[in-house]
């Protein structure tokens, strides 16, 4: 089955764009085919020549309100991954890609259960960007595997608060 068939709603430059491991980790959005295309809010500063700069402001909770609104298209970015490097027929990435980014999946949801949503955010946005810089070297490794130094830095500290 081609990949147009597998992934209708997503427009071919951007199944590029993952293809390439070129994807911004906060455009998820644009993978759900239940949001419309929303513009991302931006962020304005001045720079020390006193020019006025824009830029795309993190992801946060306004963005991805919810687990699922996260988890759905994130789920659409992994097939469509695997999709290409299936497609490439290198075996041993297929393996390390299909087997990790199920183990990421799982990951995800156990941090999820376990912190606060806004900490969960931030290491996923974080960990997307190193899984990336780690892929456009060839490593598919990186998915299987939770990080530690990211963990620290966003989790820990952050628990759900317990409900009694």
């Amino acid at each position: 089955m081609s990949i147009d068939r597998s992934f209708p709603h997503v427009e071919p430059a951007l199944q590029l764009v993952i293809a390439k491991h070129e994807f911004r980790p906060s455009h998820l959005y644009k993978l759900d085919a239940t949001v419309k295309e929303c513009p991302k809010p931006k962020a304005f500063e001045i720079s020390d020549d006193g020019e006025f700069l824009q830029h795309e402001r993190d992801a946060s909770p306004k963005d991805y309100p919810s687990f699922r609104t996260l988890y759905d298209p994130l789920v659409v970015y992994l097939e469509i991954l695997q999709y290409f490097i299936i497609a490439s027929g290198n075996v041993p990435a297929s393996q390390q890609v299909v087997l990790g980014c199920l183990e990421y999946l799982c990951i995800l949801y156990q941090i999820y259960m376990r912190y606060e949503w806004s900490a969960v955010l931030q290491y996923h946005f974080m960990f997307h960007h190193c899984c990336l810089a780690e892929m456009r070297e060839g490593d598919y490794a990186g998915w299987h595997i939770m990080d530690a130094k990211l963990a620290s830095l966003h989790l820990y500290g952050n628990p759900k608060p317990a409900y009694s």
